[in-house]
């Protein structure tokens, strides 16, 4: 059996692995998670920030986990450094169900649906890759 030279090895793997170089700490800057402010999670429903500087806006829904991954409008999940503005929208559809059998969790508050009235902001700088914890305070 024949043996290829170690410096076209090395190419190759180079080749092979250079698509995925820089992809997780962009994947994992777009993570976090939606709460109250008494710990209890968003169960359902929208995140969309956008940004301060361009307009640009990314996008998730929220598991029953609060848990988001934003992505921008072609899919890709990511969130370039930068300052934002958020808002968390939840549209509940409650008109057939009794109060008790709902399953989205705790109401966000209708507020957190505008930007002009949501109050959320988020910084972003290039080398966070912790996931973003956003608190909403409930109606009271």
């Amino acid at each position: 059996m024949r043996r290829l030279p170690a410096p076209i090895i090395t190419v190759a793997l180079a080749i092979t692995l250079l698509p995925t170089a820089g992809c997780s700490n962009d994947s994992e800057s777009a993570k976090g998670t939606v709460a109250f402010s008494d710990g209890e999670l968003v169960q359902s429903g929208s995140i969309e920030f956008r940004s301060l500087k361009d307009g640009s806006r990314y996008a998730s829904r929220i598991t029953s986990l609060g848990a988001f991954r934003l992505s921008d409008g072609d899919g890709r999940v990511h969130l370039p450094p930068g300052e934002y503005e958020v808002v968390v929208v939840q549209v509940v559809l409650t008109e057939d169900l009794a109060a008790d059998a709902h399953e989205h969790g705790r109401t966000v508050p209708r507020k957190y649906a505008d930007y002009y009235t949501s109050g959320l902001r988020v910084t972003r700088l290039a080398e966070d890759t912790t996931p973003m914890q956003v608190v909403l305070e409930p109606d009271i």
